[in-house]
């Protein structure tokens, strides 16, 4: 009788750990509650009962990037505000990329909302240890995350060119090689993309922020 109650009422029981280990069996480049929800074996109604919806599942996916990126790099004992700031970018940058358009920057929700108030905390707590006033850290993380956010659009919107160009590229393979010079032109021209540019747009936030400490009082 408690079976069937159980059944009628909570969805089957998932925690946090579980759904980060789907969503990366799942990974793609537009990832979905529904693919979640079938690595997991549960219905999609369940996974948004615990998660809430995407904003949630992206949450727990840059959580799990935000960790990821922290132990591949090793922090000093007192915490360098650079590399928890950087791995706090490629984290969020990632997360975006993972789970695809359609999400905000914030709020976060669902199951990791409390989670990512640590997250935030972590990153603040380093660059005020470090010195920067209240204001000018907020700011400073601001800046890095609109930055990922930007670098992650530019990714998802890059991988939907491409396969685009690809399919065009494979049809005028099919085609005789006069057919179509303007597209075959265009096509030819077309910018590769410049994977370099996060990174590069990091560095001048960094040290724009490293500037910014030295003349903090």
């Amino acid at each position: 009788m408690g079976d069937e109650r159980r059944a009628r009422g909570r969805p089957a029981r998932i925690n946090r750990e579980q759904i980060v280990a789907a969503a990366r069996r799942a990974a793609g480049p537009q990832l979905t509650m529904q693919a979640v929800a079938d690595e997991l074996g549960v219905s999609r109604k369940a996974l948004h009962y615990y998660v809430g919806n995407r904003q949630g599942l992206l949450t727990l996916v840059v959580l799990d990037r935000f960790d990821h990126e922290l132990q591949r790099v090793r922090l000093p004992d007192d915490g360098d505000w650079r590399a928890v700031l950087r791995a706090y970018a490629f984290a969020f940058r990632d997360g975006i990329v993972q789970v695809g358009e359609g999400v905000d920057q914030m709020p976060f929700s669902g199951v990791g909302a409390v989670a990512v108030l640590a997250l935030a905390e972590r990153v603040l707590a380093a660059m005020l240890s470090a010195g920067f006033a209240p204001d000018d850290a907020r700011r400073g993380v601001t800046a890095v995350a609109n930055i990922a956010q930007s670098a992650a659009h530019d990714t998802l919107r890059s991988s939907v060119r491409d396969f685009h160009q690809a399919q065009t590229r494979a049809a005028l393979e099919r085609s005789a090689d006069t057919d179509y010079p303007a597209l075959r032109r265009v096509l030819a021209a077309a910018p590769s993309p410049d994977d370099g540019q996060f990174a590069f747009e990091l560095d001048l936030a960094i040290a724009g922020l490293e500037r910014l400490l030295a003349t903090t009082p």
